[in-house]
């Protein structure tokens, strides 16, 4: 299996917090840990610091985000940026919907048009 198919699949088994910390990447361009951390919290997940550490480093050893090092207020810190291309993005998202439309037919449709309707509204 070719790298990027790996990964693909990889990426199709992520956990709620590794999804989570991805969305707050793609949402933000770059940040820091702390900042993703901070972002959980506001969300109101409560999440030890040590464990969004932790999820960075999977996530960072599967290749879907990078790192790179960055002097902030004379403190060196990692700044971590998502690693997914569009084109990934869009393959995993219609795979997933292709799934859910094929188990639950129409009545998928209108419940994905209602979903969509509703977090548009926010």
């Amino acid at each position: 299996m070719e790298q990027s198919e790996r990964r693909k699949r990889l990426l199709l088994m992520i956990g709620p917090l590794e999804a989570e910390v991805i969305g707050i990447l793609n949402e933000l361009g770059e940040a820091t840990a702390m900042a993703i951390w901070e972002e959980l919290t506001r969300r109101g997940r409560k999440t030890a610091y040590t464990t969004v550490l932790t999820v960075l480093s999977r996530l960072y050893t599967r290749g879907f985000i990078n790192k790179r090092e960055k002097v902030i207020n004379n403190i060196r810190q990692y700044v971590y940026e998502l690693a997914i291309p569009y084109d990934v993005k869009s393959e995993i998202i219609r795979e997933h919907v292709d799934l859910i439309v094929k188990m639950f037919g129409k009545d998928a449709i209108k419940i994905i048009r209602d979903y969509l309707n509703e977090i548009g509204a926010k």
